[in-house]
């Protein structure tokens, strides 16, 4: 209790160590003494159990990983903060001998409890959209140019003239018919050309 009279809410300092199926939770005080016992949550439960367990007085970190902006975007309206960790710098600070996932969170809830976590910037909701955007257009490029190459490949293969570079049509690809081609090479190539961005 404060010297007003008034009962004084402590901050709670919650680390979500986030996988691909689940989460482990778990939360410390300013002392590091665990407040939160550890807790693995399936990510198809962990929206209601957040809503269920978190209080909007705590401080919660979460490392920058692939499903991270979910799990960040699900946290933001629970908690009074929500800290976005460094995976690569939270590693040199916290280089543990024995790791478990427990072992883990608690390292990255006592880090944020000691205000010591390397924070990472957290884009807008449209710019994480267009990174996404531009994520996936890379990888289209990155297959079809996969795809051309295989091409090339069988062209280059049996010394048949095609057509250079990436502009693989149904006008230029004549010579995938070449009696050269056994039947599974020309199976394949139409594959190829059925896949090609």
């Amino acid at each position: 209790m404060s010297a007003d009279g008034n009962t004084r809410v402590l901050s709670r300092y919650v680390a979500l160590d986030i996988h691909k199926h689940y989460c482990v939770i778990a939360g410390v005080d300013r002392e590091g003494l665990v407040v939160l016992q550890p807790v693995r949550v399936e990510h198809a439960d962990l929206e209601g159990w957040l809503k269920k367990k978190l209080l909007p007085t705590d401080h919660v970190v979460i490392e920058s990983t692939t499903n991270a902006w979910h799990v960040y975007d699900l946290l933001l309206p629970l908690v009074e903060r929500v800290v976005v960790a460094n995976p690569i710098q939270v590693k040199q600070i916290a280089n543990a001998c024995v790791k478990t996932d427990i072992r883990d969170t608690l390292i990255l809830a006592r880090l944020l409890a000691a205000n010591l976590v390397p924070e990472v910037w957290v884009p807008p909701a449209h710019v994480r959209e267009l990174r996404q955007l531009l994520s996936q257009r890379r990888q289209l490029v990155e297959t079809h140019t996969q795809i051309v190459n295989r091409m090339h490949s069988v062209a280059h293969r049996h010394h048949l003239k095609h057509e250079r570079g990436k502009r693989f049509n149904e006008k230029n690809t004549g010579w995938q018919k070449d009696k050269k081609l056994s039947s599974l090479e020309q199976f394949q190539l139409e594959l190829e050309m059925e896949n090609r961005a």
